[in-house]
């Protein structure tokens, strides 16, 4: 298949040329003509193993999965490596070279951990700050020559899209009949996405991140009353337009900020969970955990058990993010899940290599 090695990813926008079950028109904060990738109930995929590095903001994460024809996904091997891409970002506007490089060796490393497992085919794909920075682009060349893989760059519209799917067959999750919402927390930016079943109602990206936040706003070490205050009013203004949820909605939220919260709960005795991936976090928690890392340097943050400590800088950030997103949804808890646009890159991929048998 050498669709991913000739022609770069591009799953959604061939998959929509090619006869793939897409409804078009205009998205959440007005996002027009931005189609849907939408499984059909009863839809198959080619079994086969496949490899997704999704190049964020803050991190670069690996998957390399079997998928049956089912949609059973099974991990074969995972990575997940901070590089902060966007550092320095959101006051220089540009990437920095040692970022650069971070994330060059990341993806470098990654992709010969899926050669090396024998995955058949491997996509790529850049989410906030590649949408943005100017010297992107210089810096996708640079990958595609030296590891041979391309990094598409896809929408916000389209990152919810995928992050809704990557968690749309696991078995794990709680079962619903109603509304299932995937909240995505970045390090530059945030996803809503609501649906019902293998239909996705809508979605929309916001300009929120944990390093966004963090850079713009959460300057001091720890951050003052009026650092806090602004940086939450302006988190609540991005998010004016979150409607709440309808009854029977379940919540999941994805993102190293939800797994790293839920890992300093457990460890705190906040919440009781044997697996992260489908604990339930109350909205109560996140509250008190914002409470706890305002009130702490990032030297000591880093101490927290739990807590990577190299997150330790922009959890408050993350937090922050996530308590207005519960607040304007009104939902009192939400199940943390550790799939995300890396699971749904896998299924993209596998549902157009059945088109293509």
């Amino acid at each position: 298949m050498g669709w991913v090695r000739d022609g770069g990813w591009h799953i959604l926008r061939r998959l929509r040329r090619e006869g793939a079950t897409i409804s078009t028109g205009c998205g959440a904060n007005g996002a027009a003509g931005v189609g849907r990738w939408v499984v059909e109930a009863g839809n198959t995929f080619y079994p086969g193993r496949y490899a997704a590095i999704d190049v964020g903001s803050n991190s670069v994460l690996l998957l390399v999965a079997d998928v049956d024809e089912e949609g059973r996904l099974t991990p074969v091997a995972e990575g997940s490596r901070i590089t902060r891409l966007s550092e320095r970002y959101y006051v220089g506007s540009r990437l920095v070279r040692p970022a650069r490089e971070r994330t060059l060796e990341a993806i470098g490393d990654f992709t010969g951990l899926a050669r090396r497992s024998g995955a058949e085919n491997i996509a790529a794909v850049g989410t906030s700050v590649l949408r943005e920075a100017g010297n992107g682009g210089e810096f996708r060349a640079q990958v595609r020559e030296e590891t041979g893989i391309p990094i598409e760059v896809i929408s916000g519209e389209q990152e919810a899209e995928l992050a809704y799917v990557g968690n749309l067959f696991d078995r794990r999750l709680p079962a619903t009949d109603g509304e299932r919402i995937v909240i995505d927390i970045g390090g530059g930016s945030s996803e809503v996405v609501r649906g019902i079943g293998h239909t996705i109602l809508s979605r929309a990206s916001y300009p929120l991140g944990a390093v966004r936040l963090t850079e713009t706003c959460l300057k001091s070490d720890p951050p003052g009353i009026p650092e806090v205050d602004a940086a939450d009013a302006y988190v609540e203004e991005q998010l004016s337009d979150v409607e709440p949820l309808r009854h029977g909605s379940l919540v999941l939220g994805s993102g190293g900020t939800l797994y790293n919260l839920a890992s300093v709960a457990r460890a705190a005795g906040l919440i009781r969970a044997g697996e992260l991936h489908g604990a339930v976090m109350p909205h109560g928690r996140v509250s008190e955990l914002i409470d706890l890392f305002r009130s702490l340097p990032v030297k000591f943050r880093k101490r927290v058990p739990g807590l990577e400590p190299e997150r330790a800088d922009i959890i408050l950030g993350g937090a922050m993010i996530l308590h207005q997103m519960m607040a304007r949804l009104s939902a009192p808890s939400l199940v943390v899940t550790l799939n995300g646009v890396r699971h749904g890159c896998v299924y993209a991929m596998a549902q157009r290599a059945l088109l293509h048998r």
